[in-house]
């Protein structure tokens, strides 16, 4: 139960959101599925004075463009995008990593652009604190952290939990975002700051309008994981997603993005250890390297009561499976 007062309004067109965003003079936000701005208001984290609902604005089904490029509705529901055969069958990546997301029930109503929007989360931030606590944490507005008394003041190790943002990612996905000067275009991984304060680069008068994903070349493979202790309908202890390309020899390895969710303020790549496989005969041996290399790279924060060392050892025994399924994927093997 929400246990204060807002204003709400349904505008029926993208313009008349943008407009009521625009002009509405007070805090509002935008409401998609809600799954994760409900939660947050219920407790309190957010407390906007205006929803506008994005409920009566129907999506674009997904688009084939002449390039081979597929863009992606970011109203569509997650069930639409996991159960679609076209998607399935050109992004098989995105469909998966939209399935890892909940429940089913989940994903009937989160969007694909929520699930990218949605905010950071700890085990002191995600409950009501009033029979508690007296003093806000840092996240809240406040000048504490509970769950890390000794960081140094204002860092807040929150983490950012999305199944799909390593996904487009690892796919090199452009995100379109609508604004007052019209729309414009980043790199997924563009998207996040890395401060779990302010985690997301767009403005409030800004809304994800769609997603871009580039068609997939020749020796394309891909992988992806999401560790949780029941196996699903919870948040992530740690996410993965892995793309790569392979050379016309079907051996050396021509491109490769590793990306790393759940463990940090955002979704992070495995630099070192994607150059440590480009131009290289990919073996099981290499992978193997590669996945130590990455789960050291990563730095996990400690979240939810995994510790660092935890989390650091599930990335390094899940990502070398992720890298071996992508490999499979790239070679013509069928998983």
């Amino acid at each position: 139960m929400i246990l204060y007062d807002f204003d709400y309004e349904r505008p029926g067109t993208l313009q008349e959101a943008m407009s009521l965003l625009r002009n509405s003079g007070v805090d509002a936000r935008l409401l998609a599925g809600g799954t994760d701005l409900l939660p947050n208001m219920r407790v309190q984290n957010l407390k906007p004075a205006l929803l506008i609902s994005l409920g009566a604005i129907a999506p674009m089904p997904p688009q084939a463009g002449e390039d081979g490029s597929i863009r992606i509705d970011a109203l569509s529901r997650l069930a639409d995008l996991e159960n679609s055969d076209f998607i399935r069958r050109e992004i098989p990546l995105l469909a998966e990593s939209a399935h890892a997301v909940g429940g089913n029930q989940i994903r009937q109503s989160a969007t694909l652009g929520g699930n990218l929007c949605q905010e950071t989360r700890c085990l002191h931030l995600n409950q009501e604190h009033d029979y508690q606590f007296a003093a806000p944490c840092y996240k809240r507005g406040g000048d504490c952290c509970y769950p890390y008394p000794g960081n140094k003041p204002g860092s807040c190790w929150s983490v950012y939990m999305s199944d799909t943002a390593p996904a487009l990612i690892a796919l090199g996905a452009e995100v379109e975002i609508l604004g007052e000067e019209g729309t414009r275009s980043v790199p997924a991984e563009r998207l996040f700051s890395g401060n779990a304060l302010t985690p997301l680069l767009i403005a409030r008068s800004e809304m994800i309008r769609s997603l871009i994903v580039p068609a997939a070349p020749a020796g394309f493979g891909w992988g992806y994981h999401k560790s949780t202790l029941r196996g699903g309908l919870e948040f992530a202890m740690a996410n993965m997603a892995v793309t790569l390309r392979l050379e016309d020899d079907g051996e050396t390895c021509a491109a490769a993005r590793i990306v790393v969710g759940a463990v940090s303020e955002g979704p992070l790549r495995a630099s070192s250890a994607e150059r440590k496989l480009v131009g290289k005969a990919l073996t099981a041996e290499l992978l193997s390297e590669a996945a130590d290399d990455a789960s050291d790279e990563i730095n996990p924060l400690p979240h939810h009561g995994f510790t660092r060392n935890y989390l650091r050892e599930n990335i390094r025994v899940y990502l070398r499976r992720t890298l071996t399924a992508a490999l499979e994927r790239a070679s013509g093997g069928i998983i």
